[in-house]
């Protein structure tokens, strides 16, 4: 039976992550701790797997940023996907956490919901549904081998939700830290190996 041996990591720190703000679609570069956390993460990896074969990363500049690091110690070239980009809300891109709960009410229109997208944005089972599919090509496209994906917090935990529980609200079962690395079988069924390991920030 065909695996695929998935390492997904979350991008390195940025601002909007201190701020406490939502950044789905919204570009932004890494910060100066987020280049570090790159840094470390992708020397991990080049001593845990040397034998990954091939990087994925979402199309925005915190992930491509992340993913050329680990490419370039790794010696490989880093491949656009754009299925795995983060969770777009549209017209409430860049508001704080607790506004989105307290004054715009996302959180509660989410959870009555899987299919409620604000203006502009997406739906949680829209996010699950792309990000699961394009985690899924990956046992097609590489079978037994090992492949690192660079994506978002929001997306890796409805792909998690989709391919462990079928149910886009086990998304609240996964957190992912800066730059953690998460292990994933892939295969029937798949199977979580390692989840949101951050053993290499230690001392950062």
């Amino acid at each position: 039976m065909n695996t695929t041996h998935l390492i997904l990591i979350r991008h390195g720190q940025i601002q909007a992550n201190v701020d406490k703000r939502w950044h789905g679609w919204t570009d932004s570069h890494l910060t100066e701790l987020g280049i570090a956390q790159a840094e470390r993460v992708a020397q991990r990896l080049h001593r845990e797997h040397p034998d990954i074969s091939a990087i994925y990363a979402s199309p925005l500049r915190r992930t491509q940023q992340t993913a050329r690091l680990i490419a370039d110690i790794l010696e490989l070239d880093v491949v656009e996907e754009p299925r795995i980009k983060e969770y777009g809300i549209g017209i409430w891109e860049g508001e704080t956490f607790a506004d989105l709960h307290s004054k715009h009410g996302f959180f509660k229109a989410v959870e009555a919901d899987p299919h409620y997208a604000p203006e502009q944005g997406e739906s949680i089972a829209q996010v699950g549904t792309r990000v699961t599919q394009a985690l899924q090509s990956f046992l097609d496209r590489h079978p037994g081998e090992k492949v690192v994906a660079v994506s978002h917090g929001a997306a890796m935990a409805l792909a998690l939700a989709g391919l462990f529980h079928q149910d886009w609200y086990a998304w609240g079962q996964y957190y992912f830290m800066n730059t953690s690395v998460t292990e994933v079988r892939l295969g029937e069924p798949p199977e979580l190996i390692r989840f949101n390991c951050v053993a290499h920030l230690e001392g950062l």
